[in-house]
């Protein structure tokens, strides 16, 4: 660029497979920097760092990745949401992107790909482009991008910071006699490098002025004089005042248009003045051509420009103020008929001194922390958030912990071990001989010897927990982890299993009307209650290796037909489902009937296998398992 001023001119050829490697590469950059100016957008008005700390969603702080910060693939990778928190990523930064991209290819289309032709500068060749274009077009869209990131701000309603402006001005303004076509029109008979510093000056001078803040008059949150300066200091002073007054016409529409509709918001007289500054640049030479040229040169066109922008100016402020007005009007109407509701109202709580009042305010359920609230946690509507409470709060537990897959262990809880099995049958005898005559009596006594047969069950469960646990849980892995429903009975006994080989096990509770109490073998870090049995029912086959159903009641029952309608429909993943003691179900339950009756499939048996010891039902999950490995 240096060149220039002493004579010499670099040329570049990007002719043929070239330019489209160009075109890709404008492209790129303009959406890696309409990526920063969402930055600027968002960190500059609250004066933050634009550059550190990196990129974060702005409602979890989760840092992103680079990959997820690639300029509009990524937003549209991601659905429009956030990775971490899966909230919604407003569709204005990848259109800003986009947007952004479209005005580098386009300005470069027209401005470098001819050489300069569309700012009438003179081309020694069709095929070369003089090197000092591509610093016109890096000043251009310096402009551009500013002037966009002061409308968005002015448009969320905050103020761009002035430094950034000034910055802009004055770095195109130093560039301008460095490179000829900074700004496009010349004066013939003045040094290449006077013409460009006079031409940038005099356009930011003249955008001043055009925009002095006329009695008193100024726009809100927005800074008219720089704005117009720098696009002044990039067209010159033949353009500026001629889109000024064009800006200042479009304002003052927004602001009749805001008159009528109180309630609708302003356009930015950003916004206009980075959509008439691209028109310039990528369209000079079509605009030179058809402007009359006394609008662009006559001075006294270039005053009643002025005094049009003057007038536009007044009569926007005019209605501002009116509309100002109106707002504070139905805010102090508001205010009024809120004291006189509370004058009128007369209740204790008014009347109460501001202490009484403060004491109230610090005792009102009100005032609880959420989180902390809970009367207000178990009220109907908060359900939803009960329900995901007790699907997060076990899940993340288990993550911890390092759980990665379970054996569930269904049976009944008067399923007891030999001693206590015994003494029950001993009490119902002492009974039954105080009243040998008592029905109820002789039919206690004849139950109490079947559970005392089945005692034996509690000990097979026993024995599956202990091999489950020791073949599993070695070197720190969590697999095939026991679980049950936490209380007593066949539960205990598997958890009693894993406990004898110092494993971990986990048992859910439920909250019942006879309360159930956890039995004393589960790991306490390991050990939930639960309110709701849909949520319960989930976390026992999320990561079932396999399914164990013992003798039991309704509860057993619910639980193994559950897991049987979802391996039938196959919701779940393909587990094992072992019936112990084939005996007792086949009394319970007549699977083969179902099937001859048609309204279950053959095929649905096969879901079933049955066991009489705890070895030999490790040994169909082991085989289970390593046949699904070798198909796999």
């Amino acid at each position: 660029m240096l060149g220039a001023l002493f004579g010499e001119v670099v040329y570049i050829d990007i002719t043929g497979p070239l330019m489209w490697f160009a075109a890709a590469w404008f492209t790129t950059v303009g959406g890696g920097i309409g990526s920063f100016m969402n930055v600027v957008i968002y960190r500059s008005p609250l004066g933050k760092s634009v550059v550190h700390p990196g990129s974060r969603c702005p409602r979890c702080g989760y840092a992103i990745r680079w990959y997820d910060n690639v300029p509009v693939l990524s937003w549209l990778n991601l659905r429009g949401r956030c990775r971490n928190c899966d909230l919604p990523i407003a569709a204005r930064y990848p259109i800003v992107e986009a947007m952004v991209s479209a005005i580098f290819f386009a300005v470069a289309v027209r401005e470098l790909f001819t050489g300069g032709a569309n700012l009438l500068l003179p081309m020694t060749s069709p095929r070369f482009v003089p090197m000092t274009l591509f610093g016109v077009y890096a000043c251009q869209m310096w402009a551009i991008c500013t002037l966009i990131c002061a409308a968005l701000i002015e448009y969320d309603g905050l103020r761009m910071r002035k430094r950034l402006l000034i910055y802009a001005v004055v770095l195109v303004v130093l560039a301008s006699p460095w490179l000829p076509g900074l700004p496009p029109q010349a004066v013939s008979g003045i040094p290449l490098w006077l013409n460009g510093l006079a031409g940038a000056g005099a356009g930011a001078v003249l955008g001043c002025v055009a925009r002095l803040r006329f009695w008193g008059v100024s726009v809100r949150r927005s800074t008219p004089e720089l704005e117009l300066m720098l696009f002044g200091a990039i067209v010159g002073w033949s353009l500026v005042t001629v889109f000024a007054a064009l800006a200042a016409a479009v304002d003052l529409l927004s602001a009749v248009f805001r008159l009528c509709d109180r309630r609708s918001g302003r356009w930015p007289w950003n916004a206009t003045l980075a959509i008439g500054l691209f028109a310039c640049i990528a369209f000079y030479s079509e605009l030179v051509g058809n402007l009359p040229a006394q609008w662009l040169v006559d001075p006294l066109s270039i005053l009643a420009a002025a005094g049009a922008v003057a007038v536009a100016s007044v009569l926007t402020a005019a209605c501002d103020r009116r509309v100002e007005a109106w707002q504070q009007r139905e805010k102090q109407i508001m205010a009024d008929e809120s004291d006189s509701k509370r004058r009128n109202s007369g209740t204790p709580h008014q009347q109460a001194t501001h202490d009484e009042n403060l004491q109230a305010i610090l005792q009102s359920p009100s005032y609880r922390i959420a989180a902390y609230d809970t009367d207000f946690l178990h009220r109907e509507e908060l359900r939803p958030v009960r329900l995901q409470l007790e699907l997060l709060k076990p899940e993340m537990a288990f993550q911890e912990n390092g759980i990665r897959s379970t054996v569930v262990v269904f049976g009944g809880t008067q399923i007891v071990d030999q001693e206590e099995a015994d003494r029950r049958k001993s009490e119902a005898d002492t009974r039954l001989e105080l009243a040998p005559d008592d029905q109820a009596r002789t039919r206690d006594v004849a139950r109490a010897e079947r559970i005392r047969a089945k005692a034996k069950y509690y000990d097979q469960a026993r024995e599956f927990g202990r091999i489950v646990s020791s073949a599993c849980q070695v070197n720190g892995d969590c697999d095939y982890v026991v679980i049950t429903g936490g209380g007593p009975g066949v539960m205990e006994a598997a958890n009693r299993g894993a406990f004898d080989a110092g494993a971990k096990s986990i048992g859910l509770n439920i909250t019942l009307p006879a309360e159930q109490r956890p039995n004393p073998y589960i790991s306490p870090e390991l050990c939930f209650q639960f309110h709701y049995f849909a949520l319960r029912k989930m976390h026992f086959l999320m990561r079932a290796k396999a399914l164990v159903v013992f003798p039991g009641g309704f509860g057993t029952l619910d639980e193994l037909f559950d897991a049987l309608t979802l391996r039938q429909t196959q919701r779940m993943q393909e587990i094992p489902i072992i019936l112990f003691g084939r005996e007792y179900w086949d009394r319970v339950i007549d699977f083969q009937f179902l099937a001859d009756e048609g309204v279950i499939a053959d095929e649905h048996l096969d879901l079933i296998d049955y066991a009489e010891t705890a070895q030999e039902a490790w040994e169909i999950i082991c085989r289970f398992h390593e046949s699904r490995e070798a198909v796999s």
